[in-house]
């Protein structure tokens, strides 16, 4: 089915993985779209040098001037996803045709939380895809990651609430960020890039899959695990 447009929440280490390919597949896919935005409020931590290109400033500015320098359209803003944006959002999906692609390439749970829910609640095609990683709390300190996909197209549920396989979704320990909260913004927990360029990775397939119309019923989400990064495919 087309996708008619796609809402991106984080521009940080898997999403400046991710973004420019994505935009390349959604472009130049006869089922894609070039109505692309991409949503960052956050500034850099002095740990994200170890992924992510710059070590200062708004992430959506120099994020942008990066894909500008690879002949791509600027298309981050320096904003968080609220509710009430994300709401904003889909209400201009109730009188269009084709399926909204929101990727939630973010580290935070409540924002999953939210993204689920609106998504749940309001009218309309979309298919939602999150791609996360973290430490493991175990002695060899392996890197635990996954993509977890669901949607709704034409009325028909394909893959399952995130939120039903992870509990810490349905019970996030942490905010949804927003300006001024010290809060809500505090530092993330430092990553690999190789975690975050498979997360990525498995976030184009699960697109590809779905502008390919081969998008798998019996499964709805991908696992790496390790520093040698093994894959499990439920």
């Amino acid at each position: 089915m087309q996708i008619s447009s796609c809402t991106i929440i984080g521009a940080g280490g898997t999403g400046q993985q991710l973004i420019p390919s994505l935009m390349r597949m959604l472009q130049y896919h006869p089922m894609g779209t070039s109505d692309i935005t991409v949503y960052d409020g956050d500034e850099f931590e002095s740990h994200n040098v170890e992924r992510q290109v710059h070590t200062s400033g708004n992430k959506a500015d120099r994020f942008n001037d990066l894909l500008q320098l690879q002949l791509l359209e600027p298309v981050c803003e320096s904003r968080y996803v609220t509710k009430s944006l994300l709401q904003r959002i889909r209400q201009l999906d109730q009188n269009a045709s084709g399926v909204r692609l929101i990727v939630g390439a973010v580290d935070n749970d409540a924002t999953r939380k939210m993204c689920i829910k609106v998504l749940q609640d309001t009218p309309g095609n979309f298919l939602f895809v999150t791609p996360g990683n973290s430490d493991a709390s175990d002695s060899d300190k392996a890197i635990k990651g996954n993509v977890l996909w669901f949607g709704r197209i034409d009325g028909q549920d394909i893959g399952i609430d995130p939120s039903i396989l992870f509990p810490n979704i349905d019970n996030p320990q942490d905010g949804i960020p927003r300006k001024g909260s010290c809060i809500d913004n505090a530092p993330s927990t430092p990553q690999l890039i190789a975690a975050n360029a498979l997360a990525a990775a498995y976030t184009l397939t699960v697109v590809q899959n779905f502008l390919d119309g081969k998008m798998p019923a019996e499964a709805s989400h991908l696992f790496f695990n390790g520093r040698n990064f093994q894959l499990t495919i439920n």
